[in-house]
């Protein structure tokens, strides 16, 4: 169950303007607009999985950051968030009300927190793909691309393994950078997320697939075979450090 990190004004913090600033809820509109036409056309196959991502990361980098953080209330943030002691906390966020954006967003909002040592636990997913930008703190990031997968194992090759700062941005799909996993080195850490589940409709998505990175197999080619586990041991293994 996702844990509450706002409370309900904070939510609706975007669209009331009460953690964002009058002077940037224009450029705020613009890019959740422009996310959800990418969203949309991903969902209806004009756009792949890693063109989706590409236009993704591209759109956030032009994100004018410094405006953007300036006008988020970190302090009243940093007092109604709930740190769990073993993973991160979330919460949706409610654009609904925002002009030029449907009722119903072809993805789907969130707000992380997490306290020092803390982490998103490794992780892949199935018919799914999401993008993290750093709102506050330090993280370390790993990813890994999904090679192949077994009943009890997936294979996996390392890929990203660096220090994500403010304004950094991630991404994870089917056919890019499946796995993924991060570490808070700061406190509090703080990120928006969306995910875009289920793009596939006659397919099934089924949540996270947890695994083992550090107590996996070492292959040749520097890939390794990581045991599948569930999401209890991973928070176990990886929850905190």
């Amino acid at each position: 169950m996702l844990r509450s990190l706002l409370t309900f004004s904070l939510v609706k913090s975007l669209d009331k303007v009460q953690v964002l600033g009058n002077s940037v809820s224009p450029m705020a509109r613009k890019w959740l607009i422009e996310m959800e036409n990418l969203t949309q056309q991903l969902r209806q196959g004009q756009l792949k999985n890693i063109e989706w991502q590409g236009h993704i990361e591209s759109l956030l980098s032009r994100v004018d950051l410094k405006d953007l953080l300036s006008a988020i209330d970190f302090d009243r943030l940093a007092k109604t968030a709930v740190f769990p002691e073993d993973h991160e906390s979330a919460e949706d966020v409610d654009f609904s009300h925002n002009e030029g954006l449907p009722a119903d967003l072809s993805f789907a909002p969130y707000f992380y927190a997490m306290k020092r040592g803390t982490a998103i636990v490794p992780h892949g997913h199935r018919n799914m793909a999401s993008m993290h930008m750093m709102l506050k703190g330090q993280a370390h990031c790993w990813q890994f691309e999904r090679v192949s997968d077994e009943v009890q194992y997936l294979t996996i090759k390392p890929d990203v393994d660096k220090v994500l700062e403010v304004g950094a941005v991630t991404t994870v799909s089917d056919q890019r950078d499946n796995i993924h996993w991060f570490k808070a080195l700061s406190e509090p850490v703080f990120m928006f997320n969306i995910g875009v589940f289920r793009i596939n409709p006659s397919q099934a998505f089924n949540g996270r697939d947890c695994i083992d990175p550090l107590g996996g197999e070492k292959l040749k080619d520097g890939l390794i075979r990581a045991r599948r586990i569930e999401l209890k041991e991973a928070y176990k293994l990886y929850g905190k450090s």
